[in-house]
């Protein structure tokens, strides 16, 4: 696991562009590819990418000390653009929480209450691993519906990131 700022920031950049290159996919669907009931966790690829937001959102907040009762609606991102905006504002955030980052910080205790009010503590560069690891298993089943629709998913490999030469992004 990361043990240092500068791993996670470079994991947080890697979560950036992978969503960035899903995201820029996704804008080629029609309408109804975005929406069409495709099964898996999430029903659509709208939906599961309305989920990785919910979930980018609410980890942030827990980050700022934060225990949100729940998961932003999905009536809160109806559109692909609604939903890139409101995206790239917890981005934005995320990248400004890690960036501040010090080595002392990474082994600190973070303590929330999940969406059923149960308390949970983990190390704070756990947790950080553990979001972009949601992140990119969720990108994993858009890649899939991708695939359903007939259409070709956005290439998010990390050593793809590594070979674009925008770790440091």
């Amino acid at each position: 696991m990361p043990r240092s700022p500068e791993e996670v920031t470079k994991l947080f950049n890697y979560n950036r562009w992978a969503n960035a290159k899903v995201l820029e996919s996704a804008s080629t669907l029609t309408e109804e590819e975005l929406e069409r009931k495709l099964g898996g966790s999430f029903p659509s690829v709208l939906g599961t990418l309305g989920h990785l937001y919910a979930a980018e959102w609410v980890w942030l907040e827990r980050l700022k000390g934060v225990s949100p009762p729940g998961l932003p609606p999905a009536q809160e991102v109806p559109t692909l653009p609604v939903l890139k905006e409101k995206w790239s504002a917890v981005e934005a955030g995320q990248k400004a929480f890690v960036e501040s980052l010090t080595d002392a910080r990474m082994d600190e205790t973070v303590s929330y209450r999940n969406v059923k009010g149960e308390p949970w503590s983990y190390e704070l560069g756990e947790l950080l691993v553990h979001i972009v690891n949601h992140s990119t298993y969720h990108r994993g089943q858009v890649a899939t519906m991708f695939r359903q629709v007939g259409k070709k998913p956005a290439a998010t490999d990390y050593l793809l990131f590594l070979d674009a030469g925008t770790s440091g992004a």
